[in-house]
């Protein structure tokens, strides 16, 4: 399974957040997950192997006590749509990431 997460940068969650965002985002890149970070988004979604998206307004990387919700889509366009509107250039990439041809 390939998987691509997009977050923003560790630092930018502050106060005692940080040290879990970063033991979390180190976990997820020790087991192969391709973890991006981007400033200034907000959008929440993870990318499964060039076809599988997970969107929607949940923290994907966090709990809270608020509503959230989630989607799953089977779609390799909206997943190549995602990834690109995220600013990432379609290539070939290593293993453990995506794919978009």
């Amino acid at each position: 399974v390939c998987v691509r997460v997009i977050t923003r940068p560790e630092d930018s969650y502050g106060g005692r957040s940080i040290d879990s965002t970063r033991k979390a985002l180190a976990a997820m890149r020790a087991m192969g997950v391709n973890v991006t970070c981007v400033g200034a988004i907000h959008q929440k979604f993870a990318l499964i192997d060039e076809k599988t998206v997970w969107y929607g307004s949940i923290n994907l990387l966090s709990f809270g006590s608020s509503r959230e919700s989630i989607m799953r889509l089977q779609s390799g366009s909206i997943a190549r749509a995602l990834s690109e509107n995220a600013g990432f250039a379609r290539r070939r990439e290593t293993s453990h990431e995506a794919f978009f041809n």
